[in-house]
């Protein structure tokens, strides 16, 4: 497969790695995070930032607690202040972002002496129960409210302890099947004004948010909560249905895009469709910073001194700013924020059916940016250059980013940037991090390529040692290894080019990787013989067993190698080795030219000549007696002691059989009876080696050694030698 079809399929593997976050709803809390910041850095660009004079915040501010004294305030106050907004100032309707959960047992001490002096003047009159009834602050409030367009506020608990305080009044929509199996809010308990203020309020709203984000910000707010399997309002959408004289809402609920289920999508409220999602919240419609609205001081409602332009028919959201009355929020606009803000936000979004939402059908729209974003770029990065991918993936970066926000400002949807932003970073430096894992593997084979004299562990070592000591020559005890293919002349000769190439690749790489395997290094191909070398670069003090291995395993292989090659139409190899082991120079040597790290020296000339010699004495293996003694687990039959051409010391040449313990009875006794016969031709002891090397010959008759020593014994008996004769041959070629 082409390395370009490996990074986009590892590319195309990766989209769908990252898609199974998405698919099990399952996202890192630092990817959510992020999300979070995308959403509200949008919300921030879009702002309208012109207020709003339609809602009104009367506030319950400083100066307000300065003038009027410390809350909670005697109710015959708010009763007061209701008055004026509605008989002086002309408001649409009142809304109170706060509960009167407890009756009002204070008094106002103003109003009493004022009492107290009115009714002195009248005598014989007992007065006591009407200025009792005077100072009843919860019934001159309740009056107040009578036949007014006011929305009281209450909370919903949630806690284990189930807190009722009165009742959250009339809900907005009842039992429904089509809503039970939806993840709405469910409340345990509530906490709603006293009943004397309920029974006169048609319209009643919670104010509290069980959907605050992770991070505390108020984004999504939720708009109904189940109670006792009913659905009530939050306090702005019971203001929207005050406002317009209504009492319910009708949930919307569609078929998904896969039809098999339905989805809360939005409700109609006052024929107004209010876009909400399975939680039944809408995200905040944020119209700027603080103070988007329209705010009156309450102590200036009350003394009748506030501006009449700015209250008349408005709609009015009486809160709190003050900080030490605790209604203060964390919003994407601020980290103090008027939670009675937040409520105008959402009635001001209302009103004008300018509501943020994510469709049902979001989380497909998602997937779908997600894929095409995956497909595009595991597909298009690995066949340009890292400039032009570079380009491309911020040209893609900005059509995600101005689509997003084409949708988030005509259409209203809310659609998750963040992830597929993720993705297409993660993307782009993962194809650019493979390239440059595949340009690096090019370099690499290039230079393996027109480095194959340099074996592997030099380069390997030269990584972690200094160069000069690697390199330069010195003297090692090591074992040195050659082979050679038996009549490749012949054999080139009845081969194609084509067909000699491939046997040759069939059997080197064999040869080569068994020496791999035995630590050893490659040193050279001449044709068709290889030449390996144990102990050097990397110190190996078993060479010489690991060099025996190697050509054990070689042995045992090739049957398998001569299959494959006559599978394809090729002529079986048969092979001769040599094996010595002693001291040799090892370093890089060579040219100006050329260079390459080899061994010299005249144990490599020695183990150079038993390669030769397996031709003469009929054997695949030929290994000296300084290897033997190296590895004596091996069972060894001593073939002769040998002066070999160009070497004047003499060697003693065995053939290795295999391991002790893997050899029968009897193999370890024909090897017995032939050493037998060529101790008595050493002792020139004629006719005994001769009765000696028949007797081994029944046993194996086509041994050309013994048959070499046969002729020998013949031809001494005809000229013995000379006395002091060491029953050395001397090879006069190579």
């Amino acid at each position: 497969m082409k390395q370009r079809q490996i990074r986009s399929v590892l590319g195309l593997l990766l989209t769908a790695l990252l898609l199974i976050p998405v698919l099990q709803d399952n996202r890192p809390a630092l990817v959510e995070r992020f999300e979070y910041d995308l959403y509200d850095m949008r919300l921030r660009h879009f702002l309208s930032r012109e207020k709003d004079p339609r809602v009104v915040i009367v506030d319950i501010d400083e100066k307000s607690l300065q003038e009027q004294g410390r809350w909670p305030w005697n109710r015959n106050k708010l009763a007061l202040m209701l008055d004026q907004l509605f008989d002086q100032y002309g408001v649409a309707i009142v809304g109170f972002d706060m509960v009167f959960s407890e009756a009002d047992s204070t008094i106002d001490l103003l109003q009493l002496q004022s009492m107290l002096k009115r009714h002195s003047q009248e005598d014989g009159v007992n007065h006591l129960p009407a200025i009792l009834n005077e100072l009843n602050s919860d019934l001159n409030f309740s009056r107040a409210i009578t036949d007014r367009p006011v929305v009281l506020g209450y909370l919903f608990d949630r806690s284990e302890k189930e807190l009722r305080v009165g009742s959250p009044g009339n809900a907005v929509i009842g039992q429904d099947s089509a809503l039970a199996d939806l993840p709405i809010p469910q409340a345990r308990g509530v906490i709603s004004s006293l009943n004397e203020l309920q029974s006169v309020s048609v319209w009643n709203g919670f104010f509290d948010n069980p959907m605050v984000d992770v991070d505390g910000v108020y984004r999504r707010v939720p708009v109904l909560q189940r109670y006792q399997e009913e659905y009530y309002p939050s306090l702005a959408l019971s203001m929207l249905l005050a406002l317009f004289g209504e009492s319910e809402v009708q949930p919307i609920i569609e078929a998904d895009v896969t039809g098999e289920r339905r989805a809360l999508v939005a409700v109609d409220a006052a024929g107004l469709r209010i876009p909400v999602d399975q939680h039944g919240a809408v995200l905040v419609p944020y119209r700027g910073p603080q103070g988007s609205f329209p705010y009156v001081s309450a102590t200036d409602v009350i003394n009748g001194s506030a501006n009449p332009e700015t209250l008349e028919g408005a709609i009015i959201l009486v809160g709190t700013s003050a900080a030490g009355l605790l209604d203060l929020r964390v919003t994407p606009m601020s980290n103090r924020y008027s939670g009675v803000e937040v409520h105008a936000n959402i009635l001001s979004g209302m009103l004008d059916e300018r509501i943020q939402h994510q469709p049902d059908y979001t989380l497909g729209v998602e997937l779908i940016q997600l894929v095409v974003s995956g497909v595009l770029l595991s597909l298009l990065i690995p066949r340009v250059s890292v400039t032009l991918s570079t380009l491309i993936t911020l040209v893609w970066v900005a059509v995600l980013v101005g689509m997003n926000l084409y949708i988030w400002s005509e259409m209203l949807w809310v659609i998750p940037l963040g992830y597929t932003l993720i993705l297409v970073i993660t993307m782009y430096l993962f194809q650019q991090t493979t390239g440059y894992f595949f340009e690096t593997r090019n370099i690499a084979q290039l230079a393996n390529q027109f480095g194959q004299y340099i074996p592997p562990e030099v380069v390997e070592e030269l990584s972690q040692q200094d160069q000069s000591v690697q390199l330069s020559g010195e003297n090692r005890e090591m074992t040195v290894f050659f082979s050679d293919v038996r009549g490749f002349t012949s054999l080139s000769e009845q081969l194609t080019p084509k067909q000699l190439t491939r046997l040759m690749n069939i059997y080197l790489t064999g040869m080569t990787g068994i020496i791999h395997e035995q630590k050893g290094t490659v040193d050279k191909y001449i044709g068709d013989a290889v030449m390996a070398f144990w102990g050097a670069p990397l110190r190996d003090e078993e060479h010489a067993r690991h060099a025996l291995m190697s050509a054990m395993k070689m042995l045992e292989v090739l049957p398998s190698l001569n299959k494959q090659l006559n599978a394809e139409g090729l002529p079986s190899v048969s092979v001769g080795m040599g094996i010595n082991s002693g001291p040799m120079n090892v370093g890089n040597m060579g040219s100006s030219f050329r260079m390459a790290y080899t061994v010299m020296g005249d144990a490599v000339n020695l183990a150079s000549r038993l390669e030769s010699l397996t031709k003469y004495y009929g054997c695949p293996l030929l290994v000296s007696g300084d290897l033997a003694e190296q590895v004596p687990e091996y069972l060894y039959r001593t073939l002769d002691k040998v002066q070999v051409k160009g070497r004047s010391e003499a060697a003693i040449i065995l053939q290795p059989l295999g391991l002790k313990e893997d050899c029968s009875q009897v193999q370890i006794d024909q090897v017995t009876l032939f050493e037998k016969a060529v101790e008595c031709y050493a002792a020139q002891q004629w006719g005994e080696a001769e009765q000696c090397f028949k007797e081994y010959l029944e046993g194996m008759p086509e041994d050309r050694m013994s048959n070499i020593y046969l002729q020998r014994i013949a031809e001494f008996r005809e000229l013995p030698p000379a006395r002091d004769w060491d029953a050395v041959y001397t090879h006069t070629s190579k």
